[in-house]
Order: C-alpha cells, then structure tokens, then sequence
C-alpha cells in the first residue's frame, strides 16, 4: 500500500509538468497518451526512482515521444505510399504574434538536438545539471553545447527577420539556472 500511495503522491506532483513537456511537442491528445506511457514505465522501473524525479520522468517522456514520432512518421509513409495524393497541412487555425511566429521559424531552423536543448533549458525551466541528466549528457557538455545552440538560435533569428524584411525584434534574454 505504501508503494502505491507513494506513486499517487509522486503522479500528483508531477503529471502536470510532464503534460506540459508533452503538449509542447505534440497534440492534447497525444500529451495525454505520453502522461500514461510516462508513468507506465516509472511505476515498472520504480526502483529506479531518483531522489529528483523530474528531469528521469521528462527523459522518459523524451523518449516516449521519439517512440510516437516514429510510429507516426511510418503511418504517413504508409498513407503517402496507399494515397494517391498525400494530403495538404493545415495551417493554423490562428496566428501567432509576430515576435513568437520568428521564434517559431527561428527554432524551426535548428536541428533538433538543439530546439530540444533549448526549449529544456528556457520553457521547461531545468537548471544545466537536470537538462543534461535528461538528455544524457554530461553537465559541461551540455554547457559548450548550450552555448552553441544559442548562438545558432540567434543566426536563425537575423535570418527569419532578413527573409521577411521585418525589423529586428527585441531579442529576450532568459537567465538559466545553472
């Protein structure tokens, strides 16, 4: 019983975070498939439950997610091969403001190992230490790989706003906790 009300406390506090991360990356109702998936695999590897939950369950749900992505890159292959024409992307149902429609394009630019790196550190607000045990890496690694990962964010930037002729937008400088 204790185990189980131990669980409970340990999805109460951290479900939340865990969705957002997902709904980050994907639809509602995929973040909520991920959530279950997530917690699935922390109460079978409970054992292996580190003193500071979040950033083990964040790196189970990168990986649960790469899983989906996958599953889903091979059902639209299989769609495109069965469909005579593959189907067209909707657009947005809104648009965005325009500073967050750059960082959209921005990050869009970068690879992925970068955009995750990025958004670990600034919207999911880990500090290097927890970003790195996510990712698994090693903290200075991902110090030096931060670093470059910034720099590439603010080349996209000029870039976007070159491409569009816009002004240059403010850029935001967010403080990571180290």
């Amino acid at each position: 019983m204790g185990a189980e009300l131990d669980f409970e406390q340990l999805y109460a506090v951290h479900a939340g975070a865990v969705r957002g991360y997902a709904m980050r990356r994907c639809d509602a109702e995929t973040a909520d498939d991920v959530v279950a998936d997530v917690f699935l695999v922390a109460w079978r590897r409970r054992a292996e439950l580190p003193e500071e939950p979040l950033p083990w369950l964040l790196g189970i749900a990168r990986r649960v997610l790469a899983n989906h992505a996958r599953g889903q890159s091979r059902r639209v292959r299989l769609h495109d091969r069965l469909a005579a024409q593959p189907a067209a992307v909707a657009a947005p149902a809104h648009a965005e403001d325009k500073a967050s429609a750059r960082l959209n394009a921005a990050l869009a630019r970068l690879s992925e190992r970068d955009r995750e790196l990025l958004l670990l550190m600034a919207w999911e607000g880990l500090e290097l230490q927890q970003a790195a045990e996510v990712l698994g890496v090693r903290p200075n690694t991902l110090a030096v790989r931060f670093h470059r990962a910034r720099r590439r964010l603010s080349a996209a930037l000029e870039a976007v706003e070159a491409d569009d002729g816009s002004e240059r937008a403010p850029i935001v400088h967010v403080e990571v906790p180290r």
